[in-house]
């Protein structure tokens, strides 16, 4: 049986951990273990998590080691010291359908390339009231954009949703001690990137994560209308923030291009795809336009402005 871990990121989580926690003890697929590093918690997390450990010492392991700071740099940092055949994210506030291990790891199968499967989520309240069946499409994005050069600017998987395989944590890990992570800007979206361009990428379009909103998520479901959004630019436009606003979107998106090409592993023409966009500024906005259309670079929605001001 392969060696399955369940990355588990936690930080004064003790108001929702053993929902979590009891979530994945009940998965219909059992042969995996929960691996925890605390990003030094104040509350009674880490009593939580000794009491677990003490009740399943075969199921939970505790990591220790200095605060990372982020969820971004914890995840990242867990990755190098697990060792596994099979990865999956954990938050601590969510609760996971009992059969996503499963299903997830069907859709995995037995792959020996980098291979990263992600699944949607319910959006749901504090007290787990569906408020959206598809966190994807709840914040505008469509779970068949998974091109490489898609995922830089609209990546449609949250890190908690995905199953992953050896050879993409390799990579993963190999590429981190040239990178710097302030340029990038989620470790999911990191790591799906790395499956993309080497590998493969795998949607399985159905929601199997209850995804809290409970005002403390590092990155939340948000979603407005096409008339709110409008107001919004219209408001922006008027206080002069609009084109600011745009322009650190694509810059974000940029520098995440930029640092990506530095791994040894890049295949050389979508280093050099990822050169170019990162550079792509100093470009006219005609040449601009013909690069994103010749390789890809869509939005699954508002993809007009993103033509018109990058």
């Amino acid at each position: 049986m392969k060696n399955i871990a369940v990355l588990l990121a936690t930080y004064n989580g003790q108001e929702y951990l053993k929902q979590q926690l009891d979530s994945l003890l009940k998965q219909t697929f059992s042969d995996f273990r929960i691996v925890v590093h605390d990003d030094g918690s104040t509350d009674e997390t880490v009593a939580i998590l000794n009491d677990y450990r003490d009740q399943y010492p075969d199921k939970l392991e505790l990591l220790f080691g200095e605060p990372c700071g982020s969820a971004k740099a914890n995840f990242l940092w867990m990755l190098g010291k697990v060792d596994a055949d099979v990865y999956f994210f954990c938050d601590q506030d969510d609760v996971w359908e009992s059969t996503k291990i499963e299903k997830s790891l069907k859709t995995l199968g037995p792959a020996e390339a980098p291979k990263c499967v992600f699944t949607d989520m319910w959006v749901v309240d504090e007290g787990l009231q569906v408020l959206s069946d598809s966190f994807i499409r709840y914040i505008g994005r469509e779970p068949g954009n998974t091109s490489y050069t898609q995922i830089l600017i609209d990546n449609p998987a949250a890190g908690c949703t995905m199953c992953f395989n050896r050879a993409l944590r390799d990579l993963v890990v190999a590429a981190l001690p040239k990178l710097n992570l302030e340029n990038i800007p989620m470790h999911d979206a990191f790591v799906l990137d790395i499956a993309a361009i080497t590998g493969e990428v795998l949607a399985l379009d159905e929601p199997l994560v209850y995804y809290r909103q409970t005002g403390h998520n590092t990155m939340g479901a948000t979603t407005e209308t096409d008339s709110d959004k409008r107001n919004r630019n219209v408001s922006d436009l008027k206080n002069g923030s609009l084109l600011e606003k745009k322009k650190a979107f694509v810059n974000e998106a940029r520098a995440f291009a930029g640092e990506i090409a530095k791994a040894d592993f890049i295949p050389k023409d979508k280093k050099n795809i990822l050169i170019r966009f990162s550079k792509i500024g100093e470009k006219s906005k005609l040449k601009r336009m013909s690069f994103y259309k010749k390789y890809n670079f869509t939005r699954a929605h508002h993809n007009c402005w993103f033509r018109l001001w990058v």
